[in-house]
């Protein structure tokens, strides 16, 4: 008995989308198109983290893409329930390819690592300070 040959195509046809829909979707997944930083945003990286001579924390702000980017920065300290007691917000305008130091309000004494951070991209109409 032979099969018939629309029959047989739209077999074949089937198989290989199949095949190309799971393909796609493990190499879509597998893909960085921009790469993940400290700061949630892509391009934007927080470091060299250290005390100012004034005695505050200080971090560098640092725009590896080819466009300007206009960032806010909220830093704050949280007590036990994790309700927020403290912060330091800002607002940074860096051009692209460029690096900017930044002093928080937070004296050493307070270890950098019990401060939580959260970087996000500036509103329209920014006007830095």
């Amino acid at each position: 008995m032979k099969k018939a040959p629309h029959l047989e195509f739209f077999c074949r046809l089937i198989t290989n989308l199949v095949f190309v829909t799971f393909a796609s979707a493990s190499i879509a997944a597998s893909t960085l198109l921009a790469p993940k930083t400290n700061t949630s945003l892509p391009n934007i990286h927080m470091k060299a983290v250290r005390c100012a001579e004034v005695g505050v924390w200080s971090f560098d702000i640092v725009n590896n893409a080819f466009a300007p980017a206009h960032i806010d920065y909220f830093f704050w300290l949280e007590d036990d329930d994790a309700d927020a007691i403290r912060g330091d917000e800002g607002q940074v305008r860096l051009g692209s390819k460029s690096r900017q130091s930044v002093n928080l309000t937070f004296t050493c004494d307070v270890p950098f690592t019990e401060l939580r951070h959260h970087f996000q991209w500036a509103p329209s109409g920014f006007l830095a300070k």
